[in-house]
């Protein structure tokens, strides 16, 4: 394990690298952030046994410890979960042959372990990964389409599948959790009038029921998406998308506010925000909302729909601050002779999802929207559905970031102000001897303004006469 320390460059900082040497087969490393405790480098061995191969590094990259843990090669890696003093790792069997998790609980500090057997009841692969203190919050989807989360108890070490979860489809939202420990489960499925809206149900910390609450739609439309924050008041607010009562394309934002008994829901449609537009270039920005001003002087509609999915909604002073990115599927024609996939001769095939832009809103305490701002995504697309944009919220401004094909570019606001916009080209990061046939595979929020750049890089030394070899490397980042 080797640590370079590199120059910076004019805006974009460049601290430090750590690099892992790989053989040619050996499989990469992931990495998950511990904040301030610096960063847990782990991958899956399988030769000559299937272990566990993790590496704890501080945040100058110096080893605090490091490690292996034997595991059955009929499981494999599904997701983890940090809290302050522990990270959580959770496997499945990779061919359901039984249906039970392994978690191991890691000690930041000491490197030492717990392995947990978390005994199953119903066949789901899981999505969703959480702990408390009190236990491990386990969910996914039963037959691909039910929701189902199944709680252990870390002191009792038993499981349970959560009540007033496994009856109707839906779409498993979010698991969040309370610094009470108690939690709260946000699901999507259709009421009774086939609006599809949100359920909000709230369980103690030992996984009891204690209120199942549904959002109540205005009439012919529908809340297609949202994520949930609770306060330690007892108050919890829900922000997403909505819009018509049949059609998954969102019309503009909601933000809801619960307390005791009360609902209160607001709506702000998109062509209402002062700045949505605005990553557009500025002739056809101004444009749409002159258009926009002009429908609304004679009294008329505005329809904008866009498929949109909100990623963050966290609490920041006196602020909620929302996050989500606009996106379209796309579809390429293939040619008469392509009969694969099941389709027809002519016909056309998915080729992923193009992203537009990101969005970011503020509301204040009372659900009231304060400011907004975008952010244009340039050149991304996916096969799946992911979150792209990250933030780095710091004490009067906020930075909006993301990567792809080597492009650093950021964005830095205070409410509806534009500070900065740089792009950056990150090849080279890791070592002037790596070519660039990997490139970075991630980008991430780590800790105070730092982030980390990772991916896999080979040397060049061929081109003198030496053997090449593989390197996986993280260098950390910062805008400060």
């Amino acid at each position: 394990m080797v640590v370079f320390l590199y120059p910076a460059h004019a805006q974009l900082r460049v601290h430090k690298a750590i690099e892992v040497p790989l053989l040619r087969n050996e499989s990469t490393f992931n990495i998950v952030s511990v904040n301030s405790n610096g960063l847990i480098l782990f991958r899956q061995l399988n030769q000559p046994e299937s272990t566990i191969q993790f590496i704890h590094v501080d945040t100058a990259f110096q080893q605090r410890w490091a490690g292996l843990l034997p595991i059955e090669k009929k499981y494999t890696y599904s997701n983890h979960y940090v809290n302050n003093n522990f990270a959580y790792f959770l496997f499945h069997h990779r061919e359901f042959a039984d249906i039970s998790f392994l978690v191991y609980e890691i000690d930041l500090a000491t490197g030492n372990f717990s392995r947990y057997v978390v005994n199953n009841y119903i066949p789901f692969l899981p999505t969703h990964f959480k702990a408390t203190e009190r236990g491990l919050l386990i969910g996914g989807y039963f037959i691909g389409k039910i929701p189902v989360v199944l709680f252990f108890d870390f002191i009792i070490a038993k499981s349970k599948v959560l009540p007033a979860l496994f009856n109707e489809p839906g779409e498993l939202l979010q698991i969040n959790t309370s610094d009470d420990e108690s939690f709260s489960i946000l699901i999507s499925s259709r009421n009774t009038q086939r609006q599809k809206t949100l359920w909000i149900k709230n369980y103690t910390p030992s996984g009891e029921l204690i209120q199942n609450k549904t959002l109540n739609p205005t009439e012919n439309q529908s809340l297609l998406f949202g994520q949930i924050t609770s306060l330690p008041d007892g108050r919890q607010f829900i922000a997403g998308t909505y819009g018509n009562r049949n059609s998954d394309f969102s019309k503009g934002i909601f933000i809801t506010r619960l307390e005791n008994d009360s609902e209160v829901t607001r709506y702000y449609p998109f062509s209402e925000l002062q700045n949505f537009f605005s990553y557009l270039k500025a002739q056809r920005a101004t444009r749409i909302k002159e258009r926009i001003n002009r429908k609304t002087v004679k009294g008329k509609k505005i329809r904008l729909q866009y498929r949109f999915l909100v990623n963050e909604f966290i609490v920041h002073k006196n602020e909620f601050i929302l996050l989500g990115e606009a996106f379209y599927p796309v579809y390429k024609s293939m040619d008469r002779g392509y009969m694969g996939g099941g389709l027809a001769p002519g016909g056309v095939v998915f080729d992923g999802y193009k992203y537009t832009h990101a969005v970011i809103i503020g509301f204040d305490q009372n659900g009231e929207l304060q400011w907004d701002n975008s952010f244009e995504i340039n050149d991304v697309k996916s096969f799946t559905l992911e979150q792209f944009v990250r933030i780095d919220i710091q004490q009067n401004k906020i930075v909006l970031f993301y990567l792809f094909n080597n492009k650093l570019r950021y964005k830095v606001i205070q409410n509806n102000q534009l500070l900065e916009q740089v792009e950056y080209d990150t090849t080279g990061l890791s070592s002037q001897y790596f070519n660039d046939e990997e490139g970075l595979a991630s980008l991430d929020y780590w800790y105070d303004g730092h982030f980390t750049a990772s991916g896999t890089k080979q040397t060049s030394y061929r081109r003198w006469g030496k053997q090449s070899r593989r390197v996986f490397f993280v260098t950390k980042l910062s805008n400060r």
